[in-house]
């Protein structure tokens, strides 16, 4: 039987070839990033989706659908009624959450797979689609950072700060 970390080196060198069929796939024409991303843009928009019902945003419209905006594709799109400075940076940032689920399903794949070698080479496109996936696209980043949000989030960091370098040490 051969060594679990042999199978860790391939599942690593999996994530790059992934990597590298994305960087492909980009270059390639919209069909083919579309099709490519399809899962992971899925899982994307839906955790804005989430985010935005669970903090009171009104979802309005929800699409996989790509379609062209100024210079470059939007492969999805969630659009809602009342983004507001508190809701507006978790509901951005809420594709972050994948990472905490990639990380959570890494723990917990050996229970419910074993060691097994397909079973590790799974566990790392598996963990390719949520981490690359996690990263906040341009407009998240725009909707995250709007001076509403920067300044309410700054206060909250700079009372908490506050708060806990006043606290009396024991």
């Amino acid at each position: 039987m051969v060594d679990n970390t042999l199978w860790h080196v391939c599942g690593i060198c999996l994530f790059v070839l992934l990597v590298s069929i994305h960087r492909r796939a980009r270059s390639s024409g919209i069909l083919a990033l579309a099709l490519w991303n399809l899962a992971g843009v899925t899982l994307h928009e839906l955790s804005h989706l989430m985010a935005g019902i669970l903090l009171g945003a009104r979802p309005r419209g929800f699409s996989l659908i790509p379609h062209r905006d100024g210079g470059y594709w939007r492969l999805g799109r969630v659009s809602f009624g009342r983004i507001t400075a508190v809701n507006a940076v978790p509901v951005a940032l809420a594709p972050l959450g994948l990472a905490v689920l990639a990380y959570w399903i890494a723990r917990h794949w050996s229970d419910w797979y074993g060691h097994s070698p397909i079973a590790t080479l799974a566990l790392y496109a598996v963990l390719y689609l949520m981490l690359y996936n996690a990263l906040p696209s341009r407009q998240d980043l725009r909707v995250a950072c709007n001076p509403g949000s920067l300044l309410l989030y700054s206060l909250l960091a700079l009372g908490a700060w506050y708060l806990m370098s006043a606290a009396p040490y024991r």
